[in-house]
């Protein structure tokens, strides 16, 4: 029905065994085809590292012994160029706290590098140690935000890493644009050229207000809404076309929420969109949600069309962006005291054969390294929504990427019309599932 969200909402997608066990504070991300996830905390805190096939609706424990991260809880993952960079999230101690908790992840040798040695008088060129902090890609850089440094109280950092350079810069904040302030537990996300910082704790006090930092000005803005979610932490959130997709998360003493917002970058209002859920969904905390499909935003801060890399024998379409120049350092932290599009939610009902047709469109990865691209298709409850070799991806991928909010229309799974190739996977969180295994959703978008 138009102009309301409509449908059964999150659908559960079995897992085969073996499988992660269910947790929260984890960290994931998606990168070539796969879903990887790093740790989090079930009883205790953990340091086991899976990747998901989605094609064949199959969990593979990879190797994290050598030079890998230890046990993470409320740390970060993203993913650049056929790397994963794993961020922060480090049991407490004297050892910690002098320490650049960095770790990367080369998919094709599967190997990881640890960067976190950094002696303690020069602490200060890099980021020690934090919890419950933001990362965000954009262009060639990581950008994180914030975080709970534990003795140290809560941080209003905000540092930037370049991938090429593999050098940390601390981003200054101009006088007049104090920004956010120090918090933790909130949620970021990069759309064209801002990222959009919502909610967190902030002392002992959940938040909701949003800020943008403006990359080109390096200025933050308060923008301020009449409507919008309540104060909340813990929650998730991603870009869905020209909008910022909101869910779960929750306050002290009290249950987490269920509820899907939806904030639109361009008229700057907010709309809670309904959904009926299943009886034996749980509301979620200390999640991760992550979007597969044509309608998600593929390259961070790229203004620009982009365009297949697999067509015309083009290479990498990704211009070279010169490394940050070094900023000035900033304190660890100083106190201080609405909608043109709907979306209907839709679960699967038929599955997709192998072999079908499908036009997905490339993730960032894809699009700056056609080596290791897998190509994105909508499946059924089993939530097989990849194809898994490079051949199906040469052979299914032909699309040209559009410009954020293009009406691109990918070819229906058994010849059917529409655009149903847009799916929100929610992993994990708190309350953990009577299950031994992950808590796995997922929830096909439709924009009409």
């Amino acid at each position: 029905m138009k102009g309301k969200a409509a449908g059964s909402g999150w659908q559960c997608a079995p897992q085969k065994q073996p499988s992660p066990c269910d947790r929260h504070k984890h960290a994931c991300t998606v990168c070539r085809g796969f879903v990887y996830l790093h740790g989090g905390r079930s009883t205790t805190s953990l340091g086991d590292f899976w990747r998901y096939n989605i094609a064949k609706n199959e969990w593979e424990m990879l190797d994290c012994s050598r030079n890998g991260p230890e046990e993470l809880e409320e740390h970060s993952m993203v993913a650049y160029k056929g790397t994963l960079c794993v961020f922060g999230g480090m049991l407490d101690s004297a050892f910690t706290q002098a320490k650049t908790p960095l770790w990367i992840y080369d998919i094709d040798s599967a190997r990881w590098t640890e960067c976190r040695n950094v002696p303690a008088e020069t602490e200060s060129s890099a980021p020690t140690n934090r919890k419950g902090h933001s990362a965000v890609v954009y262009h060639s850089s990581m950008y994180i935000y914030g975080g709970y440094l534990g003795i140290r109280g809560i941080s209003q950092e905000f540092w930037t890493f370049h991938f090429d350079t593999r050098k940390w810069w601390c981003v200054s904040t101009p006088p007049h644009s104090p920004g956010p302030g120090p918090r933790h537990g909130h949620s970021a996300v990069v759309y064209r050229m801002g990222m959009y910082l919502l909610g967190g704790l902030m002392g002992l006090s959940e938040q909701k207000d949003l800020w943008k930092w403006d990359f080109v000005s390096s200025s933050w803005s308060n923008i301020r809404t009449s409507q919008g979610p309540p104060p909340v932490v813990g929650h998730a959130s991603i870009v869905f076309r020209d909008s910022m997709l909101v869910f779960g998360g929750g306050i002290s003493n009290s249950s987490p929420t269920d509820d899907l917002w939806k904030y639109h970058f361009h008229t700057q209002t907010w709309k809670k969109l309904s959904s009926t859920t299943k009886a034996n969904f749980s509301p979620k905390m200390y999640h991760c949600i992550l979007g597969i499909g044509v309608d998600f935003q593929a390259a961070s801060g790229l203004s620009s069309p982009l365009r297949s890399p697999w067509q015309s024998g083009q290479q990498d379409p990704a211009q070279p962006v010169p490394a940050p120049k070094p900023l000035r350092s900033c304190s660890s932290f100083r106190p201080r005291h609405t909608d043109s599009d709907a979306i209907e939610m839709k679960t699967f009902s038929s599955p997709l054969e192998p072999g079908a047709s499908s036009a997905p469109q490339p993730t960032a990865e894809a699009e700056r390294d056609p080596k290791g691209a897998t190509s994105i298709l909508a499946k059924d409850t089993s939530l097989r929504l990849f194809v898994s070799s490079e051949k199906d991806t040469l052979a299914a991928t032909r699309v040209l990427g559009k410009e954020e909010g293009a009406g691109f229309q990918p070819a229906a799974p058994g010849g059917e019309g529409g655009s149903d190739a847009n799916v929100l996977l929610l992993i994990g969180g708190k309350p953990l599932s009577s299950f031994s295994e992950i808590s796995f959703w997922q929830m096909q978008l439709k924009c009409l």
